[in-house]
């Protein structure tokens, strides 16, 4: 289980983030109702991870993951965005986050992208990556993505197999394959890599490590 510093500036989405989490055996040892508040908590207590609630236009934020990282290098750092009509991959990359989650995301989600971090593994919505592949972010095909190639997308942007997915989503490994197939006409990608690096930039070449540069 992770130790945690968890930020919100809502008092009651906090409350109910650190009931979640505790729930599932991770630690609060702080927790913060700004994101420039979480550097000090960071270099008390040198949690596993830090959680924090956003609005990606937020100026001040720009800098937070670099600040955050020279204080504590193994940090694992998920961001809790707010929703737009449309993510820039560029804003994206520019978090350089570990894990990226969609306000609003189940318990579920919360949790199992908490557990994708603390084992050094990236995590990202599908909701977001299906926001990130339209064609006025990443100059593909005009056609988008199906809810379920998105989410097969995801998956294999943070490095899981066929049979992994398969098993996940409950489906046959034969279908996940015409997912990826699929996903991959649309966005015009040759390989499961080049994916990744669309979603995560390059140091997702190797799934599963986590990096300590840019997106």
């Amino acid at each position: 289980m992770s130790t945690l510093v968890v930020a919100d500036p809502r008092g009651v989405y906090l409350a109910g983030l650190e009931w979640v989490l505790r729930g599932a055996g991770h630690s609060i040892v702080a927790d913060c109702h700004r994101a420039i508040d979480v550097l000090p908590h960071v270099e008390r207590h040198r949690p596993d991870i830090a959680i924090i609630g956003l609005d990606i236009a937020d100026r001040q934020i720009a800098t937070l993951s670099f600040r955050l990282r020279a204080s504590n290098s193994a940090l694992g750092i998920i961001f809790i965005l707010q929703p737009k009509s449309e993510f820039d991959v560029n804003e994206i990359r520019a978090l350089d986050a570990d894990g990226l989650l969609l306000d609003g995301v189940s318990h579920g989600y919360l949790i199992e992208c908490v557990s994708a971090v603390g084992a050094g593994r990236k995590w990202i919505d599908h909701d977001i990556l299906q926001q990130l592949v339209m064609p006025s972010a990443l100059h593909y095909s005009a056609r988008t993505l199906t809810g379920r190639e998105a989410e097969v997308a995801s998956l294999v942007a943070r490095g899981f197999r066929n049979k992994s997915i398969a098993n996940q989503l409950h489906v046959s490994e034969g279908t996940v394959k015409m997912h990826v197939h699929h996903v991959f006409e649309k966005l015009h990608l040759g390989s499961r890599t080049e994916l990744a690096w669309a979603t995560f930039g390059e140091a997702a070449d190797h799934p599963g490590t986590r990096h300590k540069g840019g997106l």
